[in-house]
């Protein structure tokens, strides 16, 4: 029986295309990925791959959808974006799905912010658990629901490979998008993100030994509010990918 492979998206902005030349990668040396767990955009591309979609198809979307079909100006309270939008236009892209329904099991990771504590998605609507997670605090209005208060997953855990290896998967790989870089700071969400990856570079330090390898995309100096950077985002995804591969074939041809 072969070892079971888990993949743990991590947060990032919408650097996060570069999960894209990942999956993409992974799809062209027709490596089967058995488990995924998402964190903020990460929880996003997950949701689009283990709903039907492949690599190609999602960035296809991506270049093909608006600024407009994802986010919607809101009166600065609690975020300057409601999120109402994400949560349609997701459910749209992936037919309104339940965890149950996926081809590949999936959780994310969101936030609760009343208690401070650490979510996990894997059953409900697909579509609500992932507006949960990418809620990024003072972007996005925390997300309602279920009587609860949610934001970014980010904030308690940037690429849970943890959650991956709790899911079963025999072999962790964790796709970590905080490398640091030189991007030109220009709005309040690169300020923010900028703030968040700081924040996670130190918790992934705590992270890293809890994974077999660590796919480390070069985005660092790409915006994280860029929308012009996608195939650019996929590329470096792929890049990444690639140098990992020999590793991971080696441990697939391991005995475990």
């Amino acid at each position: 029986m072969r070892p079971k492979i888990g993949l743990a998206l991590g947060s990032g902005g919408l650097r996060g295309m570069a999960h894209v030349g990942v999956l993409r990668v992974f799809e062209q040396e027709q490596i089967p990925i058995d488990y995924i767990a998402g964190c903020s955009i990460g929880s996003l591309i997950g949701a689009l791959f283990c709903s039907g979609l492949d690599a190609d198809a999602i960035w296809k979307l991506a270049k093909e959808l608006k600024r407009w079909h994802w986010i919607d100006l809101n009166l600065p309270k609690m975020g300057i974006f409601s999120g109402d939008r994400v949560l349609e236009t997701l459910g749209t892209l992936i037919k309104h799905k339940d965890f149950a329904d996926l081809t590949i099991p999936l959780a994310i990771i969101a936030t609760d912010l009343r208690k401070g504590q650490e979510v996990i998605f894997t059953q409900g609507p697909v579509a609500s658990a992932v507006r949960a997670s990418v809620s990024v605090p003072g972007i996005f209005v925390p997300f309602e629901y279920d009587g609860r208060s949610f934001i970014d997953g980010a904030v308690m855990n940037p690429t849970p490979v943890d959650i991956v290896r709790k899911m079963g998967a025999d072999i962790i790989i964790g796709v970590d998008l905080t490398t640091p870089g030189n991007f030109k700071i220009s709005s309040i969400f690169d300020v923010i993100i900028q703030t968040i990856d700081i924040m996670e570079r130190q918790l992934l330090k705590y992270q890293a030994n809890d994974c077999h390898l660590l796919i480390l995309p070069k985005t660092g100096h790409i915006s994280p509010s860029s929308f012009d950077a996608i195939d650019e985002c996929v590329a470096l995804g792929e890049q990444a990918a690639k140098k990992i591969m020999p590793g991971l074939k080696q441990l697939l041809a391991t005995p475990q």
